[in-house]
C-alpha cells in the first residue's frame, strides 16, 4: 500500500495556491503517494476535490490568531487529531502558514513529519508566531521567503526553496480569446488588460484602477477585466473606486472562475499590481499563454518576470509607474509579442509542474520512514 500524504488546507475559495494544490493532488499518485485532504466542509475547493475523486476529510480550522477564535481552538485541535490518527499519513503537508499552529498541536507525539508551505511574504518575527521553526521541513515559494524564514529562526537545513510549477498540458494553444471578448462585449481591436487574483487588499487592485485614467488618455477604448472572488467588503470598495473614476463601462468584475485561461487568452497584456505576493501563480499562467506581463517588484515576482525580457517590473503601489509601463507596451505590440514568447519559454524551462513535482517528491522521500517527533514545547 502506498504511503499517504495528508494535506491541510482551510480555505474554501480557489486562488493560485488552491489551483496548485489541485494539480499536485492529481499527479501525486504517479509518484507512489496517496493524497488525502483535510479542509472545511463547503466551497468551490470541495467541489473540485470531489470531481477529482480525492479522499477528503473535514475539520474546523478557525483563524488561530483571532481573539474570537480562542474558544474554538481546543475542539479544532481534537478533531484534526482524530483525522490524523485515522488517516495514518506518512507526511503532514500544511498548505499555508495559517494552519501550522493547529497542526503542530494535533500531531504532537505522533512522530509524523510536518511540512509547512509558505506561499506569501512573511516577516521574520512571524516565524515563531506560527510555529514554523518547529516544522520538520518548510517549503518557501521564493528565495525572499527562504531568507525571511532563516532570519526568523528556521534552521537552514530545514528550508527548501520550491518555486511553484504549472501544468503546461492544460494550457490551451489555440484559444484566441475572440469568444471571451464577444461574451464580454469588448471589441476585438480594443486593448484589454486583466488580472487574475482573489479580491484581497494585498493584491493592489486600487493601484491599477488608479492608473487606468492615465492609460485611457492614450488608449481611449481600453478595457480591464478582473478575474477572482474574495472579500465582499473589498469588492464593494473597488466598485466604489470604479464608480468614482467613471470606469463602469471599462472595468469588468468576473468573480471566481474555475478555468482562467479563456480570459487570459483574450488579453493584450497581463497586469499584476500586487502590494504583497509570495510568488504569483497567475503570472505563470499568463506567461504560459504568451502574454507580456507588467508586475510589481513585490515578493517573489522578480523571480518570475525578467525585466525587459518577459515583461516590465514597477514598484508596488506606484500607479504612475504602472500606467507608464502598461502604456509603453500597449504602444509597442511587436515588443509585447516578443516578451510574451520569452515568457512562455521561461515557464517551460524553469516553472513547469514536472520540475515542481520532482522537488516535492524528493523531499517526501527524505522524510518518509524517519522518526521526527515535534518539539515538545508549546507555541507562544
Amino acid at each position: 500500500m502506498n504511503p499517504s500524504v495528508l494535506f491541510i488546507h482551510g480555505i474554501a475559495e480557489i486562488g493560485g495556491a488552491e489551483r496548485e494544490l489541485l494539480a499536485v493532488l492529481e499527479h501525486l499518485p504517479e509518484s507512489g503517494y496517496c493524497p488525502i485532504v483535510v479542509t472545511v466542509e463547503e466551497g468551490p475547493l470541495i467541489q473540485q476535490l470531489h470531481a477529482l475523486g480525492i479522499d477528503t476529510r473535514h475539520a474546523p480550522m478557525p483563524p488561530w490568531r483571532k481573539f474570537f477564535a480562542y474558544s474554538q481552538r481546543g475542539a479544532a485541535v481534537r478533531r484534526l487529531r482524530e483525522v490524523i490518527l485515522a488517516a495514518k499519513p506518512a507526511v503532514l503537508h500544511v498548505n499555508d502558514i495559517w494552519w501550522m499552529p493547529q497542526v503542530l498541536r494535533a500531531a504532537e507525539g505522533t512522530g509524523i513529519p510536518v511540512v509547512g508551505h509558505v506561499r506569501q511574504e512573511i516577516q521574520p518575527w512571524k516565524v515563531h508566531r506560527y510555529g514554523l521553526h518547529q516544522a520538520d521541513l518548510v517549503f518557501a515559494v521564493s528565495r525572499g521567503i527562504h531568507d525571511a524564514l532563516a532570519a526568523g529562526g528556521v534552521l537552514k537545513e530545514r528550508i527548501r526553496t520550491l518555486h511553484s510549477g504549472l501544468d503546461l498540458r492544460r494550457v490551451p494553444d489555440l484559444d484566441d480569446g475572440v469568444e471571451t471578448r464577444h461574451r464580454l462585449g469588448i471589441p476585438g481591436d480594443a486593448p484589454l488588460l486583466g488580472t487574475v487574483a482573489n479580491l484581497f487588499p494585498r493584491k493592489g487592485y486600487e493601484v491599477i484602477l488608479g492608473a487606468l485614467p492615465a492609460i485611457l488618455r492614450s488608449f481611449p477604448n481600453l478595457h480591464y477585466v478582473i478575474v477572482g472572488g474574495g472579500e465582499p467588503a473589498y469588492e464593494r470598495t473597488l466598485q466604489g473606486v470604479v464608480s468614482r473614476l467613471g470606469l463602469e463601462n471599462r472595468v469588468h468584475f468576473m468573480g471566481f472562475q474555475n478555468i482562467v485561461y479563456p480570459y487570459l487568452a483574450a488579453l493584450n497584456l497581463y497586469v499584476h499590481p500586487a502590494l504583497m505576493e509570495g510568488f504569483g501563480i497567475a503570472v505563470l499562467e499568463a506567461m504560459a499563454m504568451r502574454k507580456p506581463v507588467v508586475a510589481t517588484t513585490a515578493g517573489g515576482l522578480p523571480e518570475i518576470v525578467r525585466h525587459h525580457e518577459t515583461g516590465l517590473l514597477v514598484p508596488p503601489g506606484d500607479h504612475e509607474a504602472l500606467a507608464s509601463a502598461v502604456s509603453s507596451l500597449l504602444a509597442n505590440p511587436a515588443l509585447a509579442q516578443t516578451m510574451g514568447e520569452s515568457g512562455r519559454l521561461r515557464v517551460t524551462e524553469c516553472f513547469s509542474l514536472q520540475i515542481f513535482m520532482r522537488g516535492l517528491v524528493a523531499e517526501y522521500r527524505m522524510l518518509v520512514g524517519k522518526s521526527t517527533p515535534l518539539k515538545a514545547q508549546a507555541l507562544a
